[in-house]
């Protein structure tokens, strides 16, 4: 993960003074009748840390997730669902989250108590820890190291009261990721997930084995053995010889040749992570450009053809269809302008557009390559030079508004639509290159961080995005995938976003 330098937030209906959110039905105990029992997965790289305090790269989450847990769990929709609390109380507008946990121990064989939780997040603000997350408990009202937790209150034993500041409808969310995890404050590598480890040989394999004292179902995958190999031909070797249930990490030349094999068609799935990246315009430094204008511009732009031919055949991610990637709930397959290379010509020469644009992106290769063939389709499709700008302080001088009209992408760190929208829409936010200030897109955004309801905030924060989306003022470009590697005959429900799948959901 990227630590954000904002926090993304939260909607406002009329509320009942009370929203109480039911228990998910108790997982069964008994195995399922099918799957694996021994889960071979290959990677590129280790993780950097099996500390819920300190987990910010994808490698050491997607691991962090199979020990630990949090009050929520994130389900295939990236819905958050009980976990350790089996149900909770919404009051006070949303201020207000009464948390009931279940019954549950630590693979250390202690019982897993609401003290533990205000033991984890105070241990994850101290300074000695060094925790580089503690932006992400900014819904509680602290965000810095040395920052005091008085939003927390422990009722009871199994009973714990969290008291908003303000409502922030990402709270759940948050709450099924590090550093909300819980662990045994005696030992602090000892969660309540599925799966204990085994043994952690550094730089070269994990070795994880079922936890028999999990809550929940039983997961049939009883052993989970990550190997980790940096060389990407080794890597594609150990799967293809059928070593491998499970491979990650491959580059796009790689797969586009693992790909031109018809045999391997069923074996490469694409997960949707929370990356997107799109066209903007400047209000200010961009001001020229016109509602015709942007109009015309994304009229001039063949996506499909963006992604195959600067995007690897498409194999590192898709076509944009919202500006919100399909790895993050909320988003909706818009009807974004068709590609009519005819009508933005003509729409730019009725409105005597000038003979030249500037197109400004980052140094970063692949945006590089995606500059490339966006000059090469405006110039055919508008007939007006593009002048290609790579800047390496690319960040520096978008702050400043000296970007008329540029590339930008945002990697989401919370799979949830605000953590994209209060970043990039949000007024005066610190990422908003575009400096959007429009009253309908805040309203939006006040409504989806106030909400109680899932729905309502999913549907407040469309709307917010509708606004800039309508106005052209963001021309979404493309959605990032994950490429994974799957043995034949093997199930694996992937989720994306940030969390790709889990071990004992593997048929």
């Amino acid at each position: 993960m990227v630590v954000r330098a904002t926090c993304a937030f939260g909607l406002a209906l009329t509320l009942l003074a009370s929203s109480c959110t039911p228990a998910t039905p108790a997982p069964s105990g008994s195995p399922r009748s099918s799957g694996a029992s021994h889960l071979q997965v290959i990677e590129a790289e280790d993780a950097q840390t099996l500390d819920p305090a300190l987990i910010d790269d994808p490698t050491s989450l997607a691991i962090g997730s199979e020990i630990f847990q949090g009050l929520t769990r994130l389900d295939q929709n990236q819905r958050p669902v009980p976990s350790l609390a089996d149900h909770w109380e919404i009051s006070d507008a949303g201020r207000t989250y009464t948390f009931h946990l279940r019954s549950a121990q630590y693979q250390s064989g202690a019982t897993v108590q609401a003290q533990d939780a205000l033991t984890a997040w105070t241990r994850a603000l101290a300074p000695a820890t060094a925790s580089p997350l503690t932006i992400f408990f900014a819904p509680l009202g602290v965000r810095y190291p040395g920052d005091a937790l008085s939003a927390v209150q422990v009722v009871d034993s199994k009973t714990l009261r969290l008291r908003l500041p303000q409502p922030d409808s990402e709270l759940l969310t948050l709450l099924a990721l590090p550093p909300y995890w819980l662990a045994d404050p005696k030992q602090p590598s000892s969660g309540s997930g599925p799966y204990r480890v085994e043994r952690w040989d550094r730089g070269r394999a994990l070795h994880f084995s079922a936890f028999d004292g999990y809550w929940g179902a039983r997961p049939s995958v009883r052993k989970v053995d990550i190997e980790i190999e940096p060389d990407n031909a080794k890597r594609l070797d150990r799967f293809t010889s059928g070593a491998i249930d499970v491979a990650h990490g491959f580059t796009g030349p790689q797969l586009l040749a693992f790909a031109r094999d018809p045999a391997h068609a069923a074996e490469l799935h694409k997960v949707p992570t929370a990356r997107t990246t799109w066209l903007g315009f400047n209000t200010s430094a961009g001001s020229g450009y016109g509602p015709p204008d942007r109009l015309a511009i994304a009229q001039a732009i063949d996506r499909s053809r963006l992604t195959d031919l600067a995007v690897f055949g498409s194999m590192l991610a898709s076509p944009a269809t919202d500006l919100l990637p399909p790895g993050v709930p909320g988003h909706l397959n818009r009807q974004l302008p068709v590609y009519d290379p005819a009508a933005a010509r003509a729409a730019l020469d009725q409105a005597s557009f000038p003979g030249s644009i500037d197109l400004y992106f980052s140094t970063n290769a692949t945006v590089g390559r995606v500059a490339a063939d966006l000059q090469n389709q405006l110039s055919s499709a508008t007939g007006r030079s593009v002048v290609l700008h790579p800047t390496g302080d690319f960040f520096n001088q978008a702050a400043l508004d000296k970007l008329p009209f540029f590339i930008d992408t945002w990697s989401a760190d919370v799979p949830y639509p605000s953590d994209i929208l209060e970043n990039v829409l949000r007024a005066n936010a610190q990422f908003n290159n575009l400096r959007l200030s429009d009253p309908e897109i805040e309203r939006g955004l006040d409504q989806g961080r106030a909400a109680v309801s899932w729905d309502a905030a999913l549907s407040a924060y469309q709307q917010a995005e509708a606004v800039a989306v309508a106005q052209n003022r963001v021309i979404p470009l493309y959605s990032g995938v994950e490429p994974y590697l799957v043995k034949p005959g093997l199930r694996v429900p992937f989720i994306g976003g940030t969390i790709p799948y889990r071990w004992e959901e593997v048929r």
